[in-house]
Formats: C-alpha cells, sequence, structure tokens
C-alpha cells in the first residue's frame, strides 16, 4: 500500500512536465530570402542619376539589366542612361555606394554683346606728333568731329545660350547673354539690323559711358590758347572766352566768341557773332556777321554784316554792311560790298584812304583780280618756250633730234599747247566777267553823317573820289556814272 501512495504522490508531482529534448534532434527555422534592391537618387538638379544597390542576403536574386531598365526608365522616368555603365554594373554589381548611370547636360548661359568704337574716344592732351617726327602745338586732339551718316559704334549682339536636358530628358532654358551696355544718345541711331550707331548729324562726338552722343554745339568756356590748342568742329562752336594770338577757330556751323579775337583766324559754315570784336585777325564767315568792332582784319561774309566800327580792314560782303551804335564809322582799308553800305562816318578828318566798292560780287572781284594777275605770267611763260621750240624744231628739220631731244620737244610742245589753252581761257573769262560787272544793277552808299575826303567810291564801272566833306549823302549809280542825293 505504501508503494502505491509514493507512486501517486510522483505522478502528481510529476504531472504536465516533459523532458528536455536533445539540442540537435530540433530542426532551426530558415532566414528570408532578401534580393538586391535598386535605388535611384536623381541629383543636381536633375542632371544627374545614380543607383544604391543594397545587395542579397539568403540566396537572394542580384540585379539584372531589366530589373536597373525597370528602376530606372519605368519608376523614375529616366532617359539618357549609360548602357554600357550599366552592363558592367550587372556584370559587377557595386553595392552601397552611389554609382551614376545617367547624366544630362547644363544649360550654357549666352555670351554678352559687346561693342567697338570706330572713333576716338578720348584726348591725350598732347600735341599731334606726325611719323615725320614733326609736332603740332596748336593740334592737341580735343575734339573728336564726325560726320552725318558716320558709323560711331559696331555692337556685337548677345547670345541666346545652348539650351541643356536633365537625365529624363527635360529640356533646360539658357540664361541670354546681356546687351551691349551701349545705346545711341541725342543726335545717334541704331542701324535697322542693330548692329551699328550711326552719326545723324555733322557734330562732335562724346560717350559718357553708356550713351552715344553727337553734340550739335560745342561750347569752350575757357580762353582758346596753350591749354587747348586749336578748335575745329564739324557742328556749331561757342567759345566763353577770347582767342589768342596765332590760334584757329572752325566751325560747320555758327561760332560764337564772348571775348576779343586777337591775331587769330575764324572760319564758319554759318553765322559768325563776335561779341567782344576783332582785331587783326582773318574771318570768313557763311551766313551773317556780326561784330563789337574790326580792326586791321581781313573779312569775307557771305550773308549780311554788321558792326559798331571797322578800321583799317578788307572787308568783302555778299550782301549788306551796315555800321551801327554811337560810334557807326568805317575808316581806312577796302570794303567790297555786293549791295548797300549804310555808316553814319566814313573815312576820317585825316584823310584817311577809304575805298568802297559796291555792286560786285566780292568772289566775282576776286576771280578777276587773279585773272588779271595770271594772264601776263601765262603770257610770259609762252614767250619763254618759243625760243626753245624754235631750236629744236630747227633741228628736227635737219634730221639731228637725238632721243633726248626729241623727248624735249615733245613735252615743250604739250606745255605751249596747254598754256595758250589756258591763256585763251582766262582772257574769255575775265572779258565775261567785266561785262557781267558792268550791266548789274548796283546798291548805294548811304552815309547820314559825314564822308570824308581820301574816300574812293565805285559803283558797278563808275568811281568817285571824294574832295570834300559830304553831309547826309547817299551815293549811287545813274546812267553811266555817281550820284549824290540825300541819305534820308
Amino acid at each position: 500500500m505504501r508503494l502505491q501512495s509514493d507512486q501517486n504522490e510522483f505522478n502528481a508531482a510529476t504531472r504536465g512536465y516533459s523532458a528536455p529534448l536533445d539540442a540537435a534532434a530540433v530542426p532551426e527555422k530558415a532566414a528570408p530570402v532578401v534580393d538586391a534592391i535598386i535605388k535611384v537618387i536623381i541629383k543636381d538638379s536633375g542632371l544627374s542619376a545614380c543607383v544604391r544597390i543594397t545587395p542579397p542576403s539568403n540566396g537572394g536574386a542580384d540585379i539584372t539589366m531589366d530589373g536597373l531598365m525597370k528602376a530606372l526608365v519605368n519608376d523614375n522616368g529616366i532617359k539618357n542612361f549609360d548602357l554600357i555603365k550599366m552592363k558592367a554594373l550587372v556584370s559587377n554589381p557595386v553595392y552601397d555606394e552611389d554609382i551614376v548611370v545617367a547624366v544630362g547636360a547644363a544649360a550654357v548661359t549666352g555670351d554678352d554683346g559687346t561693342y567697338e568704337f570706330l572713333v576716338r574716344t578720348t584726348s591725350s592732351g598732347k600735341p599731334k606728333e606726325y611719323e615725320n617726327g614733326k609736332i603740332d602745338y596748336y593740334d592737341l586732339g580735343l575734339i573728336q568731329n564726325v560726320s552725318a551718316g558716320e558709323v560711331l559704334c559696331v555692337l556685337t549682339p548677345p547670345t541666346e545660350g545652348i539650351p541643356g536636358y536633365t537625365v529624363k530628358g527635360e529640356t533646360i532654358k539658357p540664361k541670354p547673354g546681356k546687351p551691349a551696355p551701349v545705346v545711341p544718345g541725342p543726335n545717334t541711331s541704331l542701324s535697322a539690323d542693330g548692329l551699328h550707331i550711326i552719326s545723324k548729324i555733322n557734330g562732335q562726338f562724346e560717350f559718357d559711358g553708356k550713351k552715344v552722343i553727337v553734340n550739335e554745339t560745342y561750347t569752350l568756356n575757357q580762353d582758346v590758347d596753350t591749354s587747348t590748342g586749336n578748335i575745329k568742329v564739324a557742328g556749331n562752336l561757342i567759345v566763353r572766352g577770347m582767342v589768342t594770338s596765332g590760334f584757329v577757330l572752325e566751325a560747320g556751323g555758327f561760332i560764337t566768341v564772348f571775348g576779343v579775337v586777337e591775331s587769330a583766324s575764324i572760319t564758319a559754315g554759318k553765322d559768325v557773332n563776335l561779341q567782344g570784336g576783332a582785331n587783326g585777325s582773318k574771318i570768313s564767315c557763311g551766313g551773317n556777321f556780326k561784330c563789337r568792332f574790326i580792326e586791321n582784319c581781313d573779312v569775307f561774309v557771305r550773308g549780311e554784316m554788321k558792326a559798331e566800327y571797322i578800321l583799317n580792314s578788307n572787308v568783302r560782303c555778299r550782301r549788306n554792311l551796315k555800321t551801327e551804335g554811337v560810334i557807326s564809322k568805317i575808316i581806312g582799308g577796302t570794303c567790297v560790298v555786293m549791295q548797300n553800305v549804310e555808316a553814319r562816318t566814313i573815312g576820317s578828318a585825316a584823310g584817311v584812304k577809304t575805298k568802297l566798292e559796291i555792286g560786285t560780287d566780292p568772289e566775282i572781284v576776286d576771280r578777276q583780280h587773279f585773272l588779271t594777275d595770271q594772264i601776263p605770267e601765262i603770257d610770259k611763260q609762252l614767250r619763254s618756250l618759243e625760243p626753245l621750240l624754235k631750236l629744236l624744231r630747227q633741228l628736227e628739220s635737219a634730221n639731228r633730234l637725238d632721243e633726248e631731244k626729241a623727248q624735249m620737244l615733245e613735252k615743250a610742245s604739250f606745255s605751249y599747247k596747254t598754256q595758250t589753252e589756258a591763256l585763251e581761257n582766262a582772257k574769255k573769262e575775265l572779258e565775261e566777267i567785266s561785262n557781267m560787272i558792268s550791266n548789274r544793277n548796283y546798291g548805294k552808299v548811304i552815309c547820314s553823317g559825314i564822308i570824308y575826303p581820301g574816300t574812293f567810291v565805285t559803283i558797278g564801272p563808275a568811281s568817285y573820289t571824294v574832295t570834300q566833306n559830304m553831309m547826309n549823302t547817299s551815293l549811287f549809280y545813274r546812267d553811266g556814272e555817281i550820284a549824290f542825293t540825300f541819305a534820308r
């Protein structure tokens, strides 16, 4: 009974207990199979695409070309891939690194526009030096003159640049270049093709760093002297100082000088206004001329001329000449005027020789004087050739001309023929001028004050010498002689 009881207690104590199995006898659970993983990474704003490959595990499959193509093309839309690199990657996979397999192309920014000036843009302020070594101290090159229609600047336009593309084949627009930082300014224009800046007028070139400018009027706020040199402009010229001795002013337009012109030269295509007058100077004016005084000057005016007084000067005026103001006088010198001469006083009490020639174009008079001087010179040359020609022709008749003398005869004959024709033409032209002068209408000399003795007046073909004071007198041509009447 005791034995049975112990057995029951043992069974109750061990109920639910199982003896541990042998470890070698229990099979281990298998790890999962993992294929290689392809991750596509797009970088550089779409300009490159990389793949990062996670290696396979537990016998998983490695990458294939189909898998690589699916990841790139189907899943990410990559187009510009490198097939050779992809094949190499399939053959020899590289794990856990970013491998570039597709690249795009960055857009290329366009080139900026450029410009090139065809005229001088700066001045050294130094005297001009010629190739032969000669230095012109009067030419400092301060002004760059240009003409209407002249090309001042050549422009090269900017380029648009070259488009780029992403690895997905999307176009990347380029940034275009910037235009040249030069634009037409006053009195200039852009050519139809946009490649040239052209001057619209004759004037003075200027560049302010951006605008190309042609100034119609150049203003000099100082004296004309060694610091400026001669001033020559294509347009208009204003000088707010004086013009010192030996210097030259030239302008295609008008010239205005505020100070005195002293022993200088002035040439203008249009009007000249000398607010301070001129002394010992040469002046040529294509328009009207106005000044305070003229002393010891040589003046040519195509238009009207007005001055307070004219002293000991050679004046040629194609229209009317008038002295005005409180002084209003002409003393000494010669005035050749096509129309009327008006003054309060002509000549002086001292009998200074004063010549007035009225009704004749001064340019025609100049030509008349030139021909009058030229005809005797031509005649003299012809007479000097005659003995030589005579001798050479005698030798020719005797068959004694060698080659040298034959050439001499040919040249002398040609020169004699040319000079003979020139003489005939000069005489004919001089006769035509004389007929024209004698058959035209003439202006008057109008003097509201005194015409003094020593004054010589020529009106057309008639002349008159003043031998006594003439008061308030007008002189004019009538019936082959000079007649008189009251001026007012």
